[in-house]
């Protein structure tokens, strides 16, 4: 459906189907004896009528959402106990036949929708008495628009995180897990219905759990 509330249209708004083209190419490969793999995948996407979010829960008309860009993966397993991986994708958002009550939005681009998007990880697992994991991570989320108008800019981010986890029976397992590492303050969403809003990132937080496997 074009929009998701139906409350929120205006009684002069039409209710149409959204439409959809995509198109999308890819290729994936392993070597090093099936020890790496790596991915790439290229998208085109068109969306006709798509209601787009504002202030005040109201909804406006734009004429089209074009999305065109890459998504690449790799991974590799150096030994017995390393892996390591990566993924970056790269997104061109933009509006096009949008008219909104205050001027031409086309050509703008969609709020939440950064041109980047990577993440990158690390695995080490050595085996003894108890066989013990160890793993990090880190996420990279670029610039994004706070709304349709893109007054507003959200700063672009990087987050760490870290892992152990100990066998502590073949089907047991205990695990640590710290979250934002570095207790980093940033915005992680916006929400066009709240022009004045956004919600804030978890500070660091630790989790600890334990996984009986039947």
């Amino acid at each position: 459906m074009a929009a998701n509330n139906l409350f929120l249209l205006r009684a002069n708004q039409p209710l149409d189907l959204t439409r959809t083209r995509s198109a999308e190419v890819g290729v994936k490969q392993s070597f090093w004896s099936q020890r790496g793999e790596w991915s790439l995948a290229l998208y085109d996407i068109v969306r006709s009528n798509v209601y787009a979010a504002q202030g005040g829960q109201a909804l406006a008309l734009a004429g089209q959402q074009a999305s065109r860009g890459a998504e690449m993966s790799a991974s590799l397993r150096t030994a017995a106990a390393w892996r390591l991986w990566g993924n970056v994708a790269l997104n061109r958002v933009r509006y096009e036949d949008y008219t909104s009550a205050t001027g031409s939005l086309s050509g703008n681009t969609p709020p939440n929708a950064p041109k980047i998007v990577a993440n990158a990880g690390a695995t080490y697992r050595w085996v003894g008495n108890r066989p013990v994991e160890v793993s990090a991570l880190l996420r990279h989320v670029g610039e994004r628009f706070h709304s349709d108008a893109n007054t507003v800019q959200l700063a672009a981010y990087t987050v760490a995180d870290a892992a152990v986890a100990v066998d502590l029976q073949p089907r047991m397992q205990l695990s640590l897990r710290v979250r934002n590492l570095t207790d980093r303050t940033y915005a992680a969403w916006s929400d066009p219905f709240y022009p004045d809003q956004i919600l804030l990132g978890a500070p660091r937080s630790m989790e600890l759990s334990l996984r009986h496997r039947f």
